[in-house]
């Protein structure tokens, strides 16, 4: 019988399982790289820049859209950003767009407020009224309603994957890739990030997709750096026995020799595994 994974009750123990900006200390980098990517993707033409999904200043995303083929709709890609719900921006992520746009897939990264001047619970209904507002302006935007895949990078992986739990959306998700993602909050309840996260216990049963039901006919691809922390790596192999025994169809691809910030680039290294998995996900032009 399987045994899902095992965390320490030392404190320092569990901190250091989730702490990835002190197990690679040059994360700072990484980012900026990311930032600078973000800037040089907006010469392309296509963009929608802040749009409004909600009245929150945070509550906005930014849509790239690439040149239609006579009356056909692009399929759309929504990607959000991590940083434990309480750092970074969608303009961390941006810099993925042109890659897709290049394919013909539209392309969106999302703003949400951020703990602790939120709760955890408040990103997650920010999130879904942001995949509902571009669900409902899909088709004045070029975007196919029915191709909505979404995706994201760790808190943005949890995010994403909570999408596949709702049955409040006007349409689910044709697809979901989570990258690193977070998907079981109560370790990080007991963690060094709970005086910003501010978990409740509703929070932790109500918002951890691993607790959850994917709906049906849910379509997941998951990935997880093969040099990440063990918290990543034992989250995503519970979450995948879960899922597939409730009855999605989860597709692990492998991703050895990343870190937990170097895996963000494999999403649009189209020879990469995961680059793949990322189009065969949202399949081929229309």
């Amino acid at each position: 019988m399987r045994r899902p994974y095992a965390y320490p009750e030392d404190q320092a123990a569990l901190d250091a399982l989730f702490n990835n900006r002190a197990r690679w200390p040059d994360f700072a980098s990484t980012v900026t790289g990311w930032q600078r990517a973000g800037e040089a993707a907006l010469a392309r033409p296509g963009w929608h820049l802040d749009l409004a999904y909600g009245p929150g200043p945070k509550q906005t995303l930014d849509l790239l859209v690439p040149p239609r083929k006579g009356a056909a709709r692009a399929p759309l890609f929504v990607f959000i950003h991590g940083g434990y719900w309480q750092s970074l921006d969608k303009s961390d992520v941006r810099g993925l767009a042109p890659a897709f746009a290049d394919r013909g897939i539209a392309y969106a990264t999302l703003n949400y407020a951020l703990c602790p001047d939120v709760s955890v619970e408040a990103i997650v209904r920010q999130i879904r009224d942001a995949f509902a507002f571009l669900w409902r302006e899909a088709p004045r935007l070029g975007c196919d309603p029915r191709r909505i895949h979404v995706g994201g990078h760790s808190a943005g992986g949890h995010l994403a994957a909570m999408l596949c739990t709702m049955d409040d959306l006007p349409v689910r998700p044709a697809g979901c890739f989570s990258v690193s993602g977070v998907y079981d909050l109560a370790p990080l309840a007991r963690s060094y990030q709970q005086p910003v996260l501010r978990l409740s216990a509703r929070e932790v049963e109500r918002y951890s997709p691993l607790t959850l039901r994917p709906q049906p006919g849910t379509r997941l691809w998951v990935t997880v750096g093969g040099d990440e922390l063990g918290a990543f790596i034992g989250q995503q192999a519970d979450l995948v026995h879960a899922w597939r025994g409730a009855g999605a169809a989860v597709t692990v691809v492998p991703a050895p020799g990343h870190s937990h910030f170097s895996i963000v680039g494999t999403v649009v290294s189209f020879g990469h595994p995961v680059g793949k998995a990322a189009l065969a996900m949202i399949g081929p032009e229309r």
